[in-house]
């Protein structure tokens, strides 16, 4: 059962009824209510997924499909395999699961990064700003 309630969407800033987000059907809340996947409404996902396809389409367009694991991530430099279980026991710095990035609210495709990364930069905002902020505060110090 999906819990009574509203949310804000964290995508659109609208106030919505919970039945206007997506919940797990077999993930249960301590008291028995079904569990949230995230806080973007299922319109805003339909459209970002619609934003994901259309920069998957243009990225293979422009010759860069998907790379074959094992290929560089184009944020962090590492070797990208299919999930943490794939990681080599020889490769050191290895990391997992390529994700199409893009301006998000937009089909504009930046590059293929891993997944660590694409979760990195969206929480930093999705922007410069963000990611300037996160080098202040590590240039700062203790």
């Amino acid at each position: 059962m999906i819990p009574v309630g509203e949310c804000v969407c964290s995508v659109c800033g609208v106030l919505k009824d919970n039945t206007e987000f997506t919940f797990y059907k077999d993930r249960k809340t301590s008291d028995g209510f079904r569990l949230r996947v995230n806080t973007n409404c299922k319109k805003c996902q339909k459209n970002n997924a619609k934003d994901l396809r259309e920069a998957k389409k243009f990225a293979i367009s422009i010759g860069k499909p998907q790379p074959d694991f094992g290929e560089l991530c184009d944020c962090c430099d590492r070797p990208v395999y299919k999930d943490k279980k794939s990681i080599p026991l020889d490769i050191v710095n290895g990391t997992y699961g390529w994700q199409c990035d893009h301006e998000h609210g937009t089909s504009n495709f930046r590059g293929w990064i891993c997944k660590p990364c694409n979760t990195g930069v969206g929480s930093l905002g999705d922007n410069v700003e963000g990611l300037e902020r996160a080098i202040r505060y590590l240039k700062k110090g203790i």
